[in-house]
């Protein structure tokens, strides 16, 4: 009786230190995900500045070329200025798009790493509540051998 009272209070041991364990591992790989969720929400701060300032400059340039092809009383011209105008519309509008979905794919790996941040948070929570379960509970009973007059039947 002694020799399986002590095998199961170890294994207990066992389960409990394994299960500690698996809630640090997963306490760190949150503290990471939490990590790569501020570095991402940084990066499309910086994604969404960069689009304002490139639309700015966008707007500048279809402005330069609008007033090219309206100035009064001058024959419209295909030169190297109308054609670089037009190159570098055409480069700030495909600059723009590429930010864009740059956003795009950031946006998509926040939602993944907030979701994923949540499925730590709630086994994290399991593990903390087997952990209770596991110490508070079973091993608080399981302090104590119980007495002699209880295995013969007495009590």
């Amino acid at each position: 009786m002694w020799n399986q009272f002590n095998k199961v209070n170890l294994a207990f041991t066992n389960r409990i230190a394994e299960t500690a364990d698996a809630k640090n591992k997963i306490q760190v790989h949150l503290a990471k995900t939490l990590q790569e969720i501020f570095q991402t929400e940084m990066t499309i701060e910086s994604i969404k500045k960069a689009i304002r300032d490139k639309c700015a400059f966008l707007k500048v340039a279809q402005t330069r070329l609008d007033e090219r092809t309206r100035r009064p009383n001058i024959e419209l011209c295909r030169d190297m200025a109308q054609l670089r105008l037009v190159n570098e519309v055409y480069e700030v509008d495909d600059t723009i798009q590429t930010l864009q979905r740059r956003l795009r794919e950031a946006e998509d790996t926040l939602q993944a790493l907030v979701h994923t941040k949540a499925t730590l948070e709630h086994d994290l929570a399991v593990k903390a509540n087997s952990l209770y379960i596991d110490q508070e509970k079973c091993m608080g009973m399981r302090k104590s051998f119980p007495n002699t007059l209880r295995l013969v039947g007495f009590c």
